[in-house]
């Protein structure tokens, strides 16, 4: 998991100069091209060592695609919604991470109590959030 981490990291500081050198779209295929050699890798790895590569490669893809995504929406908005939108998009990633996370829960075989514990720790950030975006508070109204 570190790896994947170290290269997200390394992922959005080029994913910033490959904005500016190449633009926005070539940025976020570069991003997607780097997803799918990550995924391939991966998959057909037959040891950790592979794996580990793999997982880099989707780092990088992941840190491009951060740092490229919300730099799209907050140009390509209108300036009324623009913070709208580019929290919606840090909302869905987050609420995504969460539901994967439910879904792994659902899929151990860990005591309850455990994995209750685990998952208080694990997403009390989730729970501190202090502003939340005018499109979800329009939802509950």
């Amino acid at each position: 998991m570190s790896m994947a981490v170290a290269g997200a990291i390394i992922g959005a500081a080029i994913g910033g100069w490959a904005n500016d050198r190449y633009g926005r779209r070539s940025a976020i295929l570069i991003a997607d091209f780097l997803f799918f050699t990550g995924a391939v890798i991966m998959a057909s790895a037959p040891g950790p060592a592979l794996l580990i590569i793999g997982r880099v490669f989707v780092g990088l893809g992941v840190g491009m695609a951060s740092m490229t995504a919300p730099l799209c929406i907050s140009e390509a908005s209108p300036a009324k919604i623009r913070g709208d939108l580019v929290s919606a998009n840090g909302f869905l990633i987050t609420g995504g991470q969460f539901l994967s996370y439910l879904i792994n829960l659902a899929f151990t075989k860990v005591k309850l109590k455990l994995k209750l514990c685990e998952f208080a720790h694990y997403h009390a950030s989730l729970f501190e959030v202090r502003f939340i975006p005018k499109f979800v508070r329009e939802i509950f109204h």
